[in-house]
């Protein structure tokens, strides 16, 4: 075993050997960067401490939460929510309509938040209701308030800027200690509107190398452990102590491409990457299943947007080397390319978070060389690939991508591939078809319009689809009703028992 990794596992270990020994232990990969909403609210979201509007049941379909029904005026502009009766937040303080429109008002949600991509013209309270008026249709508008950026907080949450200090919220479990950025415990909440969690504490722990979460679980020191390693998954499935459960998710994981740059900047290049990667090998070898080798960007689960007409992306070395010469990137004695004597080389971003993606970036570097692209790997923090986005100095980022941020794609193609490209998205691409795509699927669902989205995306490539996702949740035979959120966005800890 690798040293550093030992001893990372027995220092985080001591951090459990205090807890209450009917402490549900949670440990997945992501750290708890900050209280906004916008910074770690899919965390206080899984782990069922802050909740929104709109809920999300464990097929995708928009629930009531702290809204019970809402409805949209004659021409499409105006969307009401009736607020829920009876909502208790963790410092006793009552949900109502003034809260919700300080919380949707501030600063950091209208200018980070998932709702910066929406139309909006205003967020008001109006009796036991919050009316949100827009300048133009958009038919998806509830599942963006299922989105962790828009949970609702208590006014005890925010300073005098509004910026949030503490995390009290209205979920089955209210925080009773956070260590930034590692740990968060929490307590139930007795006054839950939605009746009591079953298990009284819980908590939830970053452990960021999937080595070390295969030990904790294995050595009992978590009772659930989120992405655990493909090549760990083996030897945790002969545990007879653990269940390991696979989910098929709207996720897929990308190359984030620099369509500016002189390496990327004609469809020709990128689809000479493309045609370099061998996405089959990759899923077989690195993620032990071929089955998720990305043939497009949309996985066969997603069938409202996986288009069957598409051509596959394949593996093609020979005419990735035409493209290439045709581009004038010719290969040297060296078995590099060059062109205009400048060598074609650049570098790789990824991160550990999910950690295949290191090892999938070590696959890619070696396929490309094999066309004479001289690839460098940076592994580090996402924060990274941010950036350099914003600072126009990546070439490629290795990224897992949800499609399903708000439980329709489209929240994810506008942000990603609409005007101005995004963090995770396209780079320096512009597409004024793309553009009026996305625009007019704003206001209608269109089945042809979405296999035109598909296409485009398919053909153009700002971004390179490599494979798709598999979720991989393990947990201790003594917790049972263990649920895997294909969206996810809950953990649903308020249903899970202690085994009897």
């Amino acid at each position: 075993m690798n040293k550093n990794i030992f001893y990372k596992f027995m220092l985080i270990s001591m951090l459990f050997l205090f807890a209450n020994a009917k402490e549900l232990k949670v440990i997945a990969p992501w750290e708890v960067t900050g209280l906004e909403p916008t910074q770690s609210g899919k965390i206080f979201q899984s782990m069922q401490v802050a909740e929104n509007l709109v809920g999300v049941n464990e097929i995708g379909e928009l629930i009531p939460a702290l809204a019970t029904t809402w409805s949209v005026s004659n021409d499409g502009l105006v969307w009401t929510f009736n607020l829920r009766d009876g909502v208790k937040f963790h410092d006793g303080s009552s949900l109502n309509a003034s809260i919700v429109e300080y919380n949707l008002n501030t600063n950091a949600v209208l200018k980070k938040s998932i709702l910066s991509y929406l139309p909006l013209k205003s967020i008001k309270a109006k009796g036991k209701t919050i009316e949100v008026t827009l300048t133009s249709k958009f038919n998806s508008l509830p599942a963006y308030f299922a989105h962790y950026s828009t949970v609702i907080l208590a006014k005890k949450s925010f300073d005098e800027n509004a910026k949030v200090i503490n995390m009290i919220a209205s979920g089955a479990y209210e925080v009773n200690k956070i260590t930034l950025p590692l740990k968060v415990k929490l307590i139930r909440n007795e006054n839950w509107w939605n009746g009591k969690a079953n298990i009284k504490e819980a908590s939830y722990l970053a452990v960021g190398k999937g080595e070390t979460r295969a030990l904790m679980i294995k050595s009992q020191e978590a009772d659930i452990a989120y992405n655990i390693l493909p090549t760990s998954i083996k030897s945790l499935k002969k545990n007879p102590n653990l269940n390991v459960e696979f989910k098929a998710i709207p996720r897929a994981r990308m190359l984030k491409v620099n369509s500016g740059s002189e390496f990327f900047n004609t469809a020709e290049l990128r689809e000479a990457i493309s045609l370099a990667i061998n996405r089959k090998a990759i899923a077989k070898v690195i993620l032990k299943n071929e089955d998720l080798a990305a043939t497009q960007m949309f996985p066969v689960s997603m069938s409202l947007w996986y288009n069957k007409e598409l051509k596959p992306l394949s593996y093609d070395i020979k005419k990735a080397n035409k493209l290439l010469d045709n581009a004038g990137w010719k290969k040297q004695s060296d078995g590099f390319r060059y062109k205009d004597g400048k060598k074609f080389e650049i570098t790789l971003d990824t991160y550990n978070d999910r950690p295949e993606l290191p090892v999938i970036a070590t696959a890619i570097q070696a396929q490309l060389k094999k066309i004479g692209v001289d690839l460098k790997l940076l592994i580090g923090s996402y924060t990274e690939i941010i950036r350099k986005h914003k600072d126009n100095t990546l070439h490629l980022g290795l990224i897992s991508r949800n499609f399903v941020l708000v439980p329709n794609p489209l929240g994810t193609l506008l942000q990603d591939y609409g005007k101005g490209g995004a963090n995770w998205g396209a780079m320096n691409w512009k597409n004024e078809t793309m553009f009026k795509y996305l625009d007019e699927l704003k206001s209608s669902d269109n089945r042809q319009l979405q296999y035109k989205v598909t296409e485009l995306l398919q053909n153009e490539l700002p971004s390179i689809p490599l494979a798709w996702t598999e979720k991989t949740v393990v947990s201790n035979k003594r917790v049972n009703n263990v649920k895997v959120d294909p969206l996810e966005i809950n953990f649903f800890l308020a249903q899970i028992k202690w085994t009897k």
